[in-house]
């Protein structure tokens, strides 16, 4: 455990001379659709390499991902209890850089306006044991869509099991790929721990979208284009991190425009 700033030095140095430790991350980010929207890193080119696609939401199983999951950014499992203990990034544009734990993904919606109801969607990954608290909705654009804006309704079970719907109002029309957009929760709902369905309003000329819970674990502000921001222990405020988890990036950039991001992250056992 985890008692003094003595504690975290110590952990940082045998971190550093088991070699598990900082670690690095560098990813391609394509042009965001619009100056403070969100890109997700997972199908970029970069370290880790591009992520696996998603299963079909009919698919029936495979939509939680682990640290085994083809795209997940390094990570070793603690023998005691893993903390964050430093997170750094930089980038050629202004903006902030993301660290989420993808748990759950599913793809192939969004061809015609209708109901897409995920077929035995599962629970999510043994590593949340709290109901989902904290967990988010996003709506990730795996493949990029011709010019159509509708509502999106997520049908979704809380952090207590019980239903709850989720809505965009308006779908961003001809989204990119690698576009995400957050689903709001229903009021009161503090997590979310599974989806049912997604009805959608609007037919899309082409492309397809997909649903994806991801739970934040650490956002890194660009303020300095070409200067490393570090976020030590104090900054992240040590979040405990559970086994095998899906480590990827999301950029939020302050311009339209394609960059690099890399950073970095730092990880404790004790």
């Amino acid at each position: 455990m985890i008692y003094t700033q003595d504690d975290v030095l110590a952990g940082l140095a045998a971190a550093s001379a088991a070699g598990t430790s900082p670690r690095d991350f560098q990813k391609n980010i394509t042009a965001a659709k619009a100056a403070g929207s969100f890109q997700s890193g997972w199908l970029a080119t970069g370290t880790p390499g591009p992520g696996s696609a998603a299963p079909a939401y009919t698919a029936g199983s495979g939509y939680a991902c682990s640290v085994a999951t083809p795209g997940a950014m390094l990570y070793t499992n603690g023998s005691v209890q893993n903390w964050l203990a430093m997170v750094s990034g930089n980038a050629a544009l202004r903006g902030t850089i993301y660290i989420y734990d993808r748990l759950w993904s599913c793809s192939g919606m969004g061809f015609a306006a209708g109901t897409y109801a995920v077929t035995t969607p599962g629970a999510l990954p043994a590593r949340i044991t709290d109901g989902g608290v904290g967990c988010e909705i996003w709506i990730e654009q795996f493949v990029a869509a011709g010019a159509a804006s509708g509502t999106a309704v997520v049908n979704y079970l809380d952090q207590g099991g019980a239903a709850g719907v989720g809505t965009i109002a308006a779908v961003v029309s001809a989204p990119l790929i690698g576009q995400i957009q957050r689903v709001p929760l229903a009021t009161g709902d503090t997590g979310v721990s599974g989806i049912v369905s997604v009805v959608t309003s609007a037919t899309w000329t082409s492309g397809s979208f997909g649903v994806t819970i991801m739970k934040k674990i650490a956002k890194i502000p660009v303020a300095t284009i070409g200067v490393e921001q570090i976020c030590d222990w104090a900054a992240t405020c040590l979040p405990r991190l559970p086994s095998d988890m899906c480590l990827q990036v999301v950029w939020m950039p302050e311009v339209v425009t394609a960059t690099l991001i890399q950073g970095s992250y730092a990880v404790i056992d004790k």
